[in-house]
């Protein structure tokens, strides 16, 4: 048996029809693939200090704690940075305005094939909306359950619950895709119909697009 078939075989199988289901997709590794992320650029800068202001003052803007521009100004100048919080957001948001248009494409047919379409994301609200409005994603989805408005992260059980909510369906009306294996999991364990996004062509079979 080759690796494929295996890998195949392995996969959960999709069962989901437009007119009951709905599909949820990540952004980040996903609908979004840059060349590089911005947090690795800083992590070059400074390590320890890009790691504490990831787990810190980002995980409360993306929780919807917090501002993330409340947390800018220390931040850039314990970089050395001389930057305002504006310039510093602007550089982070334009480096990483890199749409995965093929896998764009892919939803534009299965939306005009029914599916209502949703982003699954961890994100603070800025990068939020510019996601929706500058790099166009707003475009090809009928809404978004950005952690920062969800009140928690992937792969938090909570986070599931609460879009499930939302949703208004059962969790195995649920189709989510997402490059990270714990998002996945944790999702399966809620009860979605969850896959691991690995290619555009992985998806279009999966979901049965052309």
């Amino acid at each position: 048996m080759t690796r494929l078939l295996r890998r195949v075989l392995a996969s959960p199988r999709m069962n989901a029809d437009p007119r009951t289901h709905v599909l949820l997709l990540d952004v980040d590794g996903v609908l979004v693939t840059p060349p590089e992320w911005f947090g690795v650029r800083l992590r070059r800068e400074n390590a320890a200090l890009t790691r504490q202001f990831f787990e810190m003052a980002f995980h409360s803007a993306s929780t919807g704690q917090s501002d993330l521009k409340e947390h800018l100004p220390d931040f850039i100048a314990a970089l050395g940075r001389d930057q305002t919080p504006d310039e510093f957001l602007h550089e982070w948001l334009d480096s990483e305005n890199h749409p995965n248009r093929a896998l764009l494409t892919a939803v534009r047919e299965l939306r005009a094939q029914g599916w209502r379409t949703y982003l699954a994301t961890n994100q603070e609200a800025h990068r939020t909306k510019h996601l929706l409005e500058v790099v166009g994603l707003g475009d090809v989805v009928d809404g978004h359950f950005a952690s920062c408005m969800v009140g928690h992260r992937k792969p938090s059980p909570e986070y599931y619950a609460e879009v499930t909510r939302r949703m208004g369906v059962e969790p195995d009306r649920i189709v989510f895709w997402d490059d990270n294996r714990d998002n996945v999991q944790a999702a399966r364990e809620a009860g979605w119909q969850a896959f691991r996004y690995t290619s555009v062509g992985h998806f279009r079979r999966v979901m049965a697009v052309g």
